[in-house]
């Protein structure tokens, strides 16, 4: 008998050749079907003489090569290497890994998974697992079949354990020491006594079920062209351990030899597969989120006879820590804020929906700005999130155009007159960061025309391809190149800068700008 390990992108894999003719192409009905543009549908074939083998041409486009020369019949043997397009087979003598008891089909499991994929299936690991010990269990003679993956740190974790009829174990004794020294080592490992091993009081809650005979095999797939040679790489994912009281089925060492090369592609594949399904399903809650996160926030503008107001936020990921906010109240004032939590992603995310649900319960007109910022402190600090923390500026422009604000360590806004720049900085400090925060309300008058422009860190921290910062002087002359416009003209200048600034580079920070002008 032969044995063909055949190397190609898909991996390293083991196939028997039973007996001839035994036909290798890209067609389905091959008795070796290779995933290879450049190998025709029927290339090759081989066919036993006694005991020589011989592989023969079948007319294929790109020829059929032994050990780099091109045949159209020639006898093959162990060691020999044989090229089909870009795909290479190599030739192994069968006694090692003879199937005595016939050989399971893997392209039915490979269907199977592509029918799981093309339903959505999120258990096709779990199907394809149970395959491969059913089969295994059923062609060793094996009495139970445990498969045991390696975790993201190299710890291996029994993901299923089987005996003969399908019937799964949920709670099942092993060797420990086996499994680790397969997976450790890469090389199979067969103990025809456990009584007789060395390690023997290791055993005891496997020999007290009567189990005295062990046989474990590596799971291994190649990463192709991996190396400076291009070579495969082999990488353990873990192990596949049979065991029985009666030693009979370990004379089908080779059967589970075999099985192993074959299943460690499929096992791989079915992870990948459920793992891709895992990350397609965040990202979806993501986006959810985010448009949750927008739907929280009011309208990017607003008007009325004393201001025009607009705004835009830009996440650097799915969803954000910044958020603008605004609220007009009954005799014509306008609360607004711009705020940023400290962080990034889905954890900064989840502190913005509260700080805004503490603003709107804050923001009533009642109260001074350096009042809402010491209230939404100490509801922070009762809560306690380590780390965490928010910058913001909350102004109130009064029915008497009078702007109050407190600045709670937040980039200082620019208010743009008709002669100059003021930088709004009286408040104190952080939100949520000490609980014996002590936070003061600045007072300024504002005209007609002028422009307040409030901006989060994103906007000044952003970077070019140099590694320089946008940073307040560029800003500040954006600013004063736009006086007098309208805020949705300023608010436009100020983006255009910052995008043609930083170019490709990907945003680091949340991005948030809001700019007021005064009517």
């Amino acid at each position: 008998m032969l044995n063909l390990v055949v190397v190609d992108a898909s991996g390293r894999r083991s196939v028997p050749v039973p007996g001839g003719p035994f036909v290798i192409g890209r067609s389905s009905e091959s008795n070796l079907q290779l995933n290879d543009v450049h190998v025709s549908r029927r290339h090759a074939e081989l066919n036993q003489q006694g005991t020589a083998w011989l592989i023969k041409d079948l007319n294929s486009r790109g020829g059929t090569f032994v050990n780099d020369v091109k045949v159209s019949e020639s006898p093959v043997k162990a060691g020999d290497r044989i090229r089909l397009g870009d795909t290479e087979v190599r030739v192994e003598s069968g006694e090692s890994t003879a199937l005595t008891t016939g050989h399971f089909d893997f392209r039915q499991v490979n269907a199977l998974l592509a029918g799981l994929r093309a339903l959505g299936s999120g258990q096709v690991l779990d199907e394809v697992l149970a395959i491969v010990l059913d089969s295994t269990l059923e062609l060793t003679g094996a009495e139970r079949g445990f498969i045991l993956l390696a975790e993201a740190g190299g710890q291996l974790v029994q993901r299923l354990a089987r005996t003969r009829g399908g019937i799964t174990l949920t709670s099942a004794q092993t060797s420990k020491r086996i499994p680790e020294e397969v997976f450790a080592t890469g090389v199979d490992r067969i103990v025809s006594d456990l009584l007789d091993d060395v390690n023997a009081s290791r055993h005891g809650g496997t020999l007290a079920l009567g189990i005295r005979h062990v046989l474990c095999t590596p799971l291994k797939v190649a990463q192709f062209g991996s190396d400076a040679h291009g070579e495969g790489k082999e990488t353990r994912i873990g192990v596949l351990y049979l065991d029985s009281r009666e030693k009979g089925y370990l004379q089908n060492a080779g059967v589970l030899h075999a099985l192993a090369a074959e299943a460690a592609v499929v096992i791989e594949n079915a992870r990948l597969y459920q793992e891709a399904v895992h990350a397609e399903r965040a990202a979806q809650e993501l986006r959810i989120a985010s448009e949750i996160q927008r739907a929280l926030l009011p309208s990017d503008c607003f008007t009325s006879p004393m201001v025009e107001l607009v705004a835009s936020t830009t996440p650097c990921r799915a969803v954000g820590g910044d958020l603008f906010d605004y609220v007009e109240h009954e005799d014509g004032a306008l609360a607004f804020t711009v705020a940023d939590v400290a962080g990034k992603g889905t954890s900064a995310a989840l502190l913005t929906a509260v700080v805004q649900g503490l603003l709107a319960g804050e923001s009533d007109g009642k109260d001074t700005p350096e009042q809402v910022c010491s209230r939404l402190n100490r509801a922070l600090c009762r809560r306690a999130v380590a780390s965490r923390y928010v910058t913001l500026f909350y102004g109130e422009l009064g029915s008497d155009r009078t702007l109050t604000y407190c600045n709670a360590g937040h980039n200082a806004p620019f208010l743009v007159t008709a002669g100059d720049l003021v930088r709004l900085e009286t408040g104190g400090t952080p939100v949520g960061l000490f609980d014996f925060g002590q936070y003061e309300t600045g007072r300024v008058e504002v005209s007609a025309g002028d422009l307040l422009v409030i901006f989060s860190d994103g906007l000044t921290e952003a970077v070019n391809a140099a590694g320089d910062e946008f940073g307040d002087e560029r800003l500040a002359d954006v600013l004063t190149s736009v006086r007098g416009q309208s805020a949705a003209g300023a608010l436009s200048a100020v983006v255009k800068a910052v995008t043609e600034f930083a170019g490709a580079e990907p945003a680091r920070d949340d991005m948030t700008i809001m700019v007021l002008r005064f009517n």
